[in-house]
């Protein structure tokens, strides 16, 4: 199959860690370093459950970001599967905030390396099994809270009221119980108050061993 390597699956990295500690920027800086041997990255964000069988009035009440049933995990699960069989998978899929925002599909893939990034890529077991390297990124809560109210208002369209109670609500109570937790499974945490590039680097090269391994 197109991607795979000769012995087997592509290789994983997972990359978790709080709101805003850099998890989809450290995913890049990867994807760029391997650039030469074609890897997908995935965006957990990108399946966020619609909702869109709720009632309005519902929808707001099961929003959310931070729990695992923010996931459209079949969804997930599926793309994850075809990845890993060297196959591609559309992008994005029905049910998604991604597709009701843009139902034009795209393709993921295949590739020799898949970096999935998300708050959940190591609460999820089906993700975790699956990887070969398991990433944390880390910073001080007060400057991941500073960096998320300026994201979210700069480059989101938010208010600072609104920001702060979206904060108080889903971010804060559920952080510690399904992203922090999994702090324990990472083989490297990487703080990100620093520059990452030797972070990078090290990722980078323990990637492309990997891979060698598995091509033998």
């Amino acid at each position: 199959m197109v991607g795979q390597s000769a012995s087997g699956r592509p290789v994983v990295v997972a990359i978790t860690g709080g709101s805003a500690t850099g998890k989809s920027t450290l995913a890049r800086a990867l994807g760029e370093a391997l650039v030469d041997i074609s890897p997908v990255i995935v965006n957990q964000d990108r399946f966020f459950r619609d909702f869109a069988e709720l009632s309005p009035e519902e929808r707001e009440q099961a929003r959310t970001a931070n729990r695992p049933d923010a996931i459209f995990w079949p969804a997930f699960h599926a793309a994850l599967d075809a990845l890993l069989a060297g196959e591609s998978t559309p992008d994005p899929v029905p049910g998604t905030r991604a597709y009701q925002r843009n139902p034009e599909q795209g393709v993921l893939g295949p590739g020799r390396v898949v970096i999935v990034e998300g708050l959940f890529a190591l609460w999820d077991t089906r993700c975790r099994v699956a990887a070969d390297l398991k990433v944390y990124t880390e910073v001080d809560d007060d400057e991941r809270v500073l960096r998320r109210i300026y994201r979210d208002i700069t480059e989101r369209g938010g208010n600072l009221e609104g920001v702060i109670s979206w904060f108080r609500r889903d971010v804060q109570p559920n952080f510690p119980i399904y992203t922090q937790s999994t702090r324990r499974y990472a083989d490297l945490v990487v703080p990100t108050d620093r520059p990452v590039d030797t972070a990078v680097r090290a990722l980078a090269d323990a990637v492309r061993a990997l891979v060698d391994k598995k091509g033998r």
